[in-house]
């Protein structure tokens, strides 16, 4: 990313290696002054444009017949046994709706 204020040198920020970055982080890890305007232009004209990642399913149907067998196996444990179990592989849920955009290089396949 480069800036017309900073006469064409070079900013150490690689967007391509971190693809869910935004123009604002890449902005505010700039030294020099430059709007979030002016990172998106230099991104466009180094051929690297924001793009929706494809969408898989969310689960397969294995996961879905293992949850369910762990819920039937566990469907009578009381509270307090429950208090007791350490979640280490909790995943983060977000809303269905939820829009997500990444940088990618030119014919770069969309995950």
């Amino acid at each position: 990313v480069t800036s017309r204020c900073s006469r064409g040198s070079e900013s150490k920020q690689d967007p391509a290696p971190h693809p869910m970055i935004s123009s604002r982080m890449i902005k505010d890890s700039l030294e020099s002054p430059v709007s979030t305007v002016t990172v998106r232009r230099r991104l466009c004209e180094a051929n690297l444009f924001s793009r929706i990642p494809r969408k898989v399913p969310l689960l397969k149907k294995r996961h879905v017949q293992k949850r369910l067998q762990f819920a039937k196996e566990h469907i009578n444990w009381p509270k307090e046994k429950w208090r007791n179990i350490l979640w280490t592989d909790e995943s983060k849920i977000t809303p269905l709706n939820f829009s997500l955009f990444v940088i990618l290089q030119p014919y770069a396949k969309i995950i």
